[in-house]
C-alpha cells in the first residue's frame, strides 16, 4: 500500500521503520517508553489476598472503555474510566498501576472489535489502533502520541497515589486528601514535559477554545465530585456497591455525550441558518445576471442575423460560456437550497420509483465520467416522506459517488428495510473518504474536489435528518457506501 502522507501511512506488511516515525526525535518524547516499567513498578503494592478486588476492577475498567467523548480533534475523553480509576487509586493505592495499564491494554482490544462489528466505532487514537491491526494506512505519528498518553495517563495514577499516601501519613482526612492530591494531579499535568499533541497544555487550550474556560472548570469540579461520591459508596457498601456505582456513571457519560453532540448540532445548524441567510441576500441578485449572460451565450450560440454563420471559435466559446453559467447557477441552487423551509410535504412514496427518477437525472453526468449506475434491491418498498426533498438529498449523494468514482467504474445503489426503516446505499468504487475530512464530511464547506463548493452533502444531511433519518457513510475497500436510513412513517416537525 503506498504511502499517502508523511503523517499517515503504514510500512509493508505493517511493520513501522523508526526513521518513518514522526515525534520519536522530539524533546522528551522518550518518556513513551516509562509507561510500562511505571506500570511494573506498581506490582511491588500488590496484596495477593486482594486478588477479587484487582480482579473486579480490571473488569470494571475494561467494560467501561470503549465510552468516550470526542470534544474535539486529538480530544477524547473516557469520563467512567478516569473516574473509576482515580476512586480505585484512593482505594488500592500503587497497586492501580498495574491494574489500570492490564485494564486500558484489553480496553482498547474491545474497542478494536466493537468497531470492527460495528457496535461502537473507535475514534481518535483508538481509531488508528483499530486501523493498524486491520492493516489500513494510518497516522504514524499516533504511534508516538499514543505512548505518550499511555504514560501520561499511568503518571498521573502515580502522583495521585504517592500525594494520597503522604495526606494519609500526615493524617488528613480522606475528603483533604482527595482534594489535595487531585490539585497535585492537576500541578503535575502543566509541570510534565509531553511534547507533540498531547502535551496538557495544549489539550487544554483545545478544549477551552470549544466549551469554554468556565466548563473547563466545571468538569473538574465534576470529576472530584464523582469520585467522591464512589468513595463513599465504596466505604459503605463496598467492592461490589462500588461496581454497582461505577456503572451507574456510564448514564451520566450518556447525557454528558447527548448534550456535546447537541451543541455540535445547534452550532451547526446556526451556521447553516447564516449560509442560508447570506446565499437568499446575495444569489438572487446573481441569478439575474447569469440569466442576462445565459441568454445572449444562446443567441451568439444560434448565429448571427439573418442566418449568418459565425466562425466556429465563437460558437465554441458561446457553449463553453453556457457551461459556465449552468455549473454557476447549480453552486447558486445549493447555497439557496440553505434558505429553504424545512417544513415537510409527506405522503406515501415508492422507492424504488423515485431511485429510478433520481438515476435518470444524473445519468448524463455519470456518463460523462463514463460511469454505470446499477440499481439492485426490493422493487415494493414504500414509505412516507417528502418526494422533493429527499430526491434532492439522494441526488446530492449519487453527484458525490460520481465525482468520486474512476472512469470506467460503476455506482451501485441497493435498498433495504428492517425494524421500520427504509435503508438506500450508495456505493462508489473510488479511493474512499480522505482522512483529513472524515470527521467534518457533512459540515458545509467540506471538498476535496477543486471546483466544489462542499454543499452537496451537508444538504443531503439536512434533508435526512428533517425526516428523522440519518446519513452515513462506510469504508467499502474500495471506496465508500453511504447510507441513508429512513423511518418509513416520517412525521412532519
Amino acid at each position: 500500500m503506498p504511502p499517502s502522507s508523511p503523517s499517515e501511512q503504514v510500512s509493508w506488511r505493517g511493520r513501522i521503520r523508526p526513521r518513518d516515525v514522526p515525534g520519536q526525535d522530539a524533546p522528551f518524547a522518550w518518556l513513551r517508553y516509562l509507561h510500562e516499567p511505571l506500570a511494573l513498578a506498581g506490582l511491588w503494592w500488590i496484596d495477593p489476598s486482594a486478588w477479587p478486588l484487582y480482579l473486579l476492577l480490571t473488569v470494571l475498567l475494561i467494560v467501561e472503555w470503549p465510552f468516550c467523548i470526542s470534544l474535539a480533534d486529538d480530544v477524547e475523553i473516557y469520563f467512567p474510566v478516569m473516574w473509576t480509576s482515580a476512586a480505585a487509586t484512593y482505594i488500592i493505592g500503587p497497586a492501580i498501576l498495574p491494574v489500570y495499564w492490564i485494564a486500558s491494554f484489553l480496553g482498547f482490544v474491545l474497542i478494536i472489535v466493537l468497531d470492527k462489528r460495528g457496535v461502537i466505532p473507535a475514534v481518535g487514537f483508538a481509531a488508528d489502533s483499530a486501523k493498524r491491526f486491520r492493516g489500513e494506512p494510518y497516522r504514524l505519528d499516533s504511534v508516538v502520541d499514543g505512548d505518550l498518553r499511555h504514560f501520561l495517563l499511568v503518571s498521573e495514577r502515580a502522583v495521585r497515589a504517592a500525594v494520597f499516601a503522604g495526606t494519609k501519613a500526615l493524617g488528613l482526612t480522606i475528603f483533604a486528601g482527595v482534594l489535595v492530591a487531585e490539585a497535585a494531579v492537576q500541578l503535575w499535568l502543566r509541570i510534565v514535559p509531553i511534547p507533540g499533541r498531547m502535551a496538557p497544555v495544549r489539550w487544554r487550550e483545545r478544549i477551552t477554545a470549544v466549551l469554554g474556560p468556565d466548563m473547563l472548570i466545571a468538569s473538574l469540579v465534576l470529576d472530584v465530585s464523582v469520585i467522591l461520591v464512589l468513595l463513599f459508596v465504596y466505604q459503605e457498601g463496598g467492592a461490589w456497591a462500588f461496581a454497582g456505582a461505577s456503572l451507574l456513571t456510564l448514564a451520566l457519560h450518556s447525557v454528558l455525550k447527548r448534550l456535546s453532540e447537541t451543541r455540535g448540532e445547534l452550532e451547526r445548524r446556526q451556521e447553516l441558518a447564516v449560509i442560508g441567510q447570506t446565499a437568499s441576500t446575495v444569489f438572487h441578485q446573481l441569478g439575474r445576471h447569469h440569466g442576462a449572460i445565459g441568454m445572449y451565450a444562446h443567441l451568439l450560440a444560434r448565429g448571427g442575423e439573418g442566418g449568418v454563420a459565425w466562425p466556429p471559435a465563437v460558437g465554441e466559446h458561446a457553449r463553453r460560456i453556457i457551461a459556465t453559467v449552468d455549473e454557476a447557477n447549480r453552486v447558486v441552487d445549493e447555497l439557496l437550497a440553505f434558505g429553504q423551509d424545512r417544513t415537510l410535504n409527506l405522503y406515501p412514496q415508492a422507492v424504488g420509483t423515485l431511485i429510478d427518477e433520481c438515476l435518470e437525472e444524473c445519468r448524463p453526468r455519470a456518463a460523462k465520467r463514463q460511469v454505470a449506475l446499477d440499481v439492485t434491491g426490493p422493487a415494493d418498498l414504500e414509505a412516507t416522506l417528502d418526494k422533493h426533498k429527499i430526491k434532492q438529498a439522494l441526488e446530492n449523494v449519487l453527484d458525490n459517488a460520481i465525482d468520486a468514482a474512476p472512469p470506467g467504474s460503476r455506482v451501485e445503489v441497493s435498498t433495504a428495510a428492517d425494524n421500520g426503516v427504509v435503508r438506500i446505499l450508495v456505493r462508489d468504487h473510488g479511493t474512499g473518504v480522505a482522512p483529513d475530512v472524515r470527521d467534518r464530511l457533512f459540515t458545509p464547506f467540506c471538498t476535496t474536489k477543486p471546483d466544489g463548493v462542499g454543499l452537496g452533502l451537508a444538504l443531503a444531511k439536512e434533508l435526512v435528518d428533517a425526516h428523522g433519518g440519518s446519513i452515513t457513510w462506510e469504508a467499502a475497500h474500495p471506496g465508500t457506501v453511504f447510507v441513508l436510513s429512513l423511518p418509513r412513517d416520517a412525521h412532519s416537525a
